[in-house]
This record gives C-alpha cells, sequence and structure tokens, in this order.
C-alpha cells in the first residue's frame, strides 16, 4: 500500500516514480521507498473527477471543463484551457498522440489541441457522450453512452466505421497492438479484430455492473468492477474467465498493470494499493478469495 492523506483520483507510473492527484495537489514519490520528490497545488477545490494521463514529460489532466498541461519533471504549469461551461459541456474522455490532445465533450462533440500551437478546434462527431477514447494509428476509437464503437479518421475525424456493441455505455477500452477489449455498461465483454474491425469473440454477465478493462497480465486480459468490488482474469483469447478475486474497492478508481502487480486507487483507499495477479505469490488470506 502506498499512503496518501487522501483519495487519489489519478495516478501515472512511469519507472521509479508515481504522479498521482491527492486532493489539491499533484505528487510526485518514489515508488520503492515512497519519499516525496515534488509536490504542488494547482487546484482551488478537492474533487473526485479528475483524469490523469503522461507522455512525452507532460502530464495532462482533465477536470470538468477545464484541460491543463504540466512539465512532469516539476509540475510547472504549461497551459490551462477552458473547453466549456457547464454539465452540458464538460470533458468526459481524453486522449493523446505526438501531435494532438483529443477531448471529448459531453453530447458527441471532439475539442482537439495541437500540442505545438496550441491551436483549438472543434468536431461534431457523434449524437451522444464519448467517455472511452484511444489512439490507434491513423485513427481515434471512441465508445459512446449509446453502445457504439466508433472509428474515426485522425485528420478529419469523421466516422470510418461503426460497430453496435449494445444499448448502454461503452465505458472502457484498452488496445493491444491489433486487439481491442471493451466493456459494456450492460455487463458484456468484448474482443475486437482492429485490422476488420470486427467482434471476434464476447460474454454476458461478465460483471454485475460497470467495469474496466484495465490492461494485459500475461496471457490474460484483467478487468475491475469497482462497485461490484471485484477483479477478473480472463483468456485474452477466448475471453474464458480463469479466476476472480474479491477486493474491497468503491464506486471508481485507476489501475495500472506492471510486470505481476496492478496498482490500483479507489474512492474508498487513502492511497494506492498494489495487489499481486501471480496467483501462486499471493498472501494466503487473498488466496482463498480467488474464484474459478
Amino acid at each position: 500500500m502506498i499512503e496518501t492523506s487522501g483519495i487519489v483520483t489519478g495516478f501515472h507510473i512511469k519507472e521509479q516514480c508515481i504522479d498521482y492527484i491527492c486532493g489539491k495537489e499533484i505528487i510526485k514519490i518514489d515508488k520503492y521507498s515512497q519519499s516525496i520528490i515534488c509536490k504542488k497545488t494547482i487546484f482551488e477545490k478537492e474533487g473526485f473527477s479528475r483524469k490523469l494521463l503522461a507522455d512525452d514529460g507532460h502530464i495532462y489532466i482533465y477536470d470538468f471543463c477545464t484541460l491543463l498541461i504540466l512539465d512532469q519533471k516539476n509540475f510547472d504549469l504549461l497551459g490551462k484551457w477552458q473547453l466549456g461551461n457547464d454539465l452540458r459541456s464538460d470533458i468526459c474522455g481524453m486522449a493523446i498522440d505526438h501531435d494532438t490532445i483529443y477531448c471529448s465533450i459531453r453530447n458527441g462533440k471532439i475539442v482537439t489541441l495541437d500540442r505545438q500551437s496550441y491551436l483549438i478546434k472543434e468536431f461534431p462527431v457523434s449524437e451522444s457522450s464519448m467517455w472511452s477514447m484511444k489512439v490507434y494509428d491513423p485513427y481515434l476509437i471512441c465508445g459512446t453512452v449509446d453502445g457504439e464503437l466508433l472509428l474515426l479518421n485522425k485528420s478529419t475525424l469523421s466516422i470510418e466505421k461503426k460497430l453496435i456493441l449494445g444499448k448502454k455505455n461503452i465505458g472502457s477500452l484498452y488496445l493491444g497492438k491489433e486487439t481491442l477489449y471493451a466493456a459494456g455498461h450492460d455487463g458484456k465483454l468484448f474482443k475486437i479484430n482492429m485490422k476488420s474491425f470486427e467482434i471476434e469473440a464476447s460474454i454476458k454477465n461478465a460483471h454485475r455492473k460497470m467495469f474496466v478493462c484495465a490492461g494485459i497480465y500475461q496471457d490474460l486480459l484483467v478487468t475491475v468492477s469497482f462497485p461490484c468490488q471485484e477483479i477478473a482474469l480472463w483468456n485474452a483469447n477466448t475471453l474464458e474467465k480463469i479466476r476472480g478475486l474479491d477486493v474491497p474497492l468503491k464506486l471508481s478508481g485507476c489501475t495500472h498493470i506492471e510486470n505481476n502487480f496492478m496498482y490500483i486507487s479507489s474512492r474508498n483507499l487513502s492511497g494506492i494499493k498494489r495487489i499481486p495477479l501471480d496467483e501462486q505469490s499471493l498472501p494466503a488470506e487473498l488466496m482463498l478469495l480467488f474464484t474459478p
């Protein structure tokens, strides 16, 4: 357990350091000693809806309608943009590539920010909000609240292909090479071939409530349902459930898989928990929680 003074709403792990948001602050600590390397107050109030991404020495945070860019080394503020004004125009999701930051705005619009010129452009894309976004060069993949999966041309942000995955929000995507995993709020889990943009496998009732695709561990897909307080490991090829783990979680959180561990934060944790994914390395009390 990495102890903090409060709930961690977003974090990023790079080599020996963890950058995380806690309360009004962003903090950098040594992953092993937990000593603080850098700390800075960047928010006026505490909040639970902030999300964090990092790439090429920069940190990107969206907080309601505001996008911030920080220097990852010292947390100096490099830019701040107000992309919306209220609950009808807040930021729902974000993705980044070498040139551009993509922010999905509620009710189907995408705002792009050029990383060099900081030029902002707006594109109407869908009639529903998009909570999940991934870059798949030269495309952008988006899951919509209406249950659609969209393949967008990055240069025009026009829809090139569309998959109907259900009637509820496709709230989480994980992209691994040429395979995409998608989680629906109706409990469905999908494996999608990106070359053909077709469904290869799917299952119902992966979790009883909303869940996220956390990533790949060895040859297993890891999913987490915060409201169900459970983690599941699936055969990444067939989506056969291999095992499950009950862990006290709440509402929502953030995950990162590294080596044999998953780092996870949640609304009920003061800090970041490190959970072993290797069944052989689990302590006895956690081993008992595994179910076939």
